[in-house]
């Protein structure tokens, strides 16, 4: 299953909250073409002196209140699009818990807890911007640019329209080349974030043993070259997310400095009003939001691709516990052991050899020390020791507990 399945699985989940964002969205968009319209309009009126002073403060109020509603509608859409997204990282941190208890010793040989807890921090964090920010924001500059370019093109002059964009194929293929080292760095990053927490990890866990033989200093520059690490691929992931930003501004400079020089030729021979040409700009400047929605979108997208790579494996690893047994009440008795061996998985040496013992109710038994006896007929020989133990045991390492 790809990223774009899993979201649009998810938007026809949850696609109430995504339908009252988008008409919100639709809603701003309309607003935000009309206004330049209306000062066009003011401004032809203000040129030929046929506005007064009222009507000129009734026009003004107008493009105020219009400003107020696009205020609200962003915030509607915002208050209804994170609180869905929110249920999809519910989703998957449930979806990736749900898949570990069902899996056995070799899988948690095979994968590192580290690389697990950044499964679900980071990664799943990448998804869930995806899945929110990433859809309304593409939604809302394509629509945006949709209509802004039929504007410019319908209501304004075509040919001047077509003149303005000429420089947006170079701002095409700056994006395609951006996004395809973002989605490599934000890969690297999160691998790097995934080394960082299974070394902090292991030094914790292991921090007796570190402290026995004096590895503090060696602990620290490892944890020291590994944040730098991670540091490095994070900076270099967002310094290629900053290079969308110069590749907008510079094609909307030249985008600008062609509208004012063949508009100011088409106004200098009366083919276009001075507030055609106004709103014209005004146009040209709110194509800045699609653009840079464009690339933010690339950006998040390129992270959750990166992400969902990494989790994808985890959720549809097969699970090696056979969970369909039921549950039966039994009533307490002595747990009776004859002769067991028992070998991990993947493993030639035997972790318990030929154990026979009784345990009786409400007691509990701890294994500590190596795992194979020498003697396996003696349960206190030198190479291991088996002896019952508290519920809470507080010592040695524990390699094995049966409690009744």
């Amino acid at each position: 299953m790809t990223l774009a399945q899993i979201l649009l699985q998810f938007v026809r989940q949850h696609r109430g909250a995504y339908i009252a964002s988008a008409g919100m969205l639709t809603g701003v968009a309309i607003f935000t073409v009309w206004i330049p319209r209306k000062v066009g309009a003011v401004v032809d009126g203000l040129a030929a002196q046929r506005l007064s002073q009222s009507a000129l403060l009734v026009e003004l109020l107008t493009i105020i209140l219009f400003g107020l509603a696009i205020y609200l509608l962003r915030v509607g859409w915002r208050l209804q699009l994170f609180s869905a997204a929110y249920l999809l990282g519910v989703e998957l941190r449930t979806r990736i818990y749900a898949r570990l208890m069902l899996q056995g010793p070799r899988f948690y040989q095979q994968q590192r807890t580290g690389d697990l807890m950044a499964l679900a921090t980071n990664d799943i964090d990448a998804v869930e911007m995806a899945a929110g920010e990433a859809m309304l924001a593409g939604f809302d500059g394509s629509l945006t640019l949709v209509m802004v370019l039929a504007m410019m093109t319908l209501a304004v002059d075509w040919r001047l329209a077509l003149v303005a964009l000429l420089p947006f194929p170079f701002m095409a293929f700056a994006f395609w080349r951006i996004s395809g080292e973002v989605h490599k760095a934000s890969r690297d990053s999160l691998d790097c974030f995934s080394n960082l927490n299974d070394h902090v990890q292991e030094t914790l866990s292991g921090v007796r043993t570190v402290r026995a033989l004096g590895l503090e200093k060696r602990a620290a520059r490892q944890f020291a070259d590994l944040a730098e690490a991670a540091a490095d691929a994070a900076y270099r992931a967002q310094k290629w997310e900053a290079a969308y930003e110069p590749a907008v501004g510079f094609t909307l400079t030249v985008a600008g400095a062609l509208t004012l020089a063949v508009g100011g030729y088409m106004v200098w021979h009366g083919r276009l009003t001075i507030g055609g040409l106004t709103t014209f700009t005004i146009y040209l400047t709110q194509l800045i939001w699609p653009m840079f929605a464009a690339g933010w979108v690339l950006s998040i997208i390129q992270r959750g691709r990166a992400a969902w790579a990494r989790i994808y494996p985890v959720i549809n690893e097969a699970p090696s516990i056979d969970d369909h047994g039921t549950i039966q009440h039994l009533a307490p008795d002595t747990i009776t052991l004859e002769r067991v061996d028992f070998s991990y998985p993947g493993q030639t040496i035997k972790a318990l050899a030929e154990v026979s013992l009784k345990l009786a109710p409400g007691r509990t038994l701890g294994i500590v020390g190596p795992p194979a006896p020498a003697n396996p007929h003696c349960c206190t020989c030198c190479c291991a020791s088996i002896r019952p133990l508290p519920a809470a045991y507080a010592g040695g390492s524990m390699r094995w507990m049966i409690t009744r």
